[in-house]
């Protein structure tokens, strides 16, 4: 059984410009880094607010994924190489590989463990929480820090372009993390993840067998429609509405699940969608 011990949220949803982080950074941690950028400093803000707490082993892993990565730093170096015909400022160069992030997190918070920056087209979420899932189940990580970062950017037109959505979506940016172990000592929860993706058939029998009480919750992908036909299939089944407090950015569940675990009691069933197949994720912080 995988075990929640703690968890990070830094959900926002800028105006105008990107929020200052390195202000906020260095008012609740002391620390300034003067190399890093909006993404990494955000990297950092929400790992920091997950553990600063407590004494973690430097064995600890750091499991790190985004939707787009450090885009910001990719739309620098575009218009130094391709408007300006300059070569790539060289910490720009280094920031753009999106694991410098999880370098940065990792020495921030004195972790040697392994670190790992996990892309994923459709799933990035589930996909690193799954891998995350299969490590620890297999013995080869006692502890795994997992986060996902999502940056907003002030350019909302290419924004908008990069995740394929249009002008009635509010953007938001996050850094979201999960401590997860085997060990039950934290007393957050548990987590499962489905390891398999499900047709329409498996997803309703899923939800139909779900016990009295448990909680749904929905990625943004699900139409007001389709998602109230799943809730209909099982009427015992409620409804977690978190998307009133957010905009839209790709590691959205992770903040779905954090918010769970920080307001609400019992079972909670994630469900997200694309192309047909869904993915589903369980955390559960009933009180026995």
């Amino acid at each position: 059984m995988i075990h929640i011990n703690a968890i990070g949220i830094h959900n926002t949803t800028p105006d105008k410009q990107q929020p200052d982080l390195l202000r906020e950074l260095k008012s609740v941690s002391g620390k300034v880094y003067r190399r890093s950028d909006h993404f990494i400093q955000l990297a950092i803000l929400g790992a920091h607010m997950a553990v600063n707490k407590l004494s973690l082993s430097d064995k600890t892993a750091i499991y790190l994924t985004s939707g787009q990565g450090n885009i910001s730093v990719f739309q620098r170096l575009c218009e130094q190489r391709c408007l300006q015909k300059f070569l790539p400022k060289p910490v720009d160069f280094i920031n753009l590989l999106s694991n410098s992030a999880g370098f940065y997190v990792a020495c921030h918070l004195g972790l040697r463990g392994k670190n790992l920056f996990l892309s994923h087209l459709d799933f990035p979420v589930q996909m690193t929480l799954l891998a995350a899932q299969n490590d620890l189940n297999l013995g080869k990580q006692k502890a795994i820090l997992v986060g996902g970062v999502d940056e907003w950017l002030a350019d909302q037109e290419l924004s908008r372009k990069l995740l394929g959505v249009d002008a009635t979506k509010t953007l938001g940016e996050g850094s979201n993390w999960l401590l997860i172990s085997a060990e039950a000592k934290g007393g957050l929860g548990t987590f499962d993840m489905a390891s398999k993706g499900l047709d329409i058939n498996k997803l309703h029998e899923r939800v139909a067998s779900a016990a009295a009480g448990t909680y749904l919750a929905f990625s943004t992908r699900f139409s007001d429609e389709e998602a109230a036909a799943i809730m209909a299939i099982n009427g015992g089944c409620r409804r977690f509405d978190y998307e009133g407090s957010c905009g839209y950015y790709e590691t959205l569940p992770l903040y779905a699940l954090n918010s769970f675990l920080t307001t609400k009691e019992g079972r909670l069933i994630h469900l997200d969608v694309k192309n047909g197949r869904y993915m589903l994720m369980t955390v559960d912080n009933t009180k026995s």
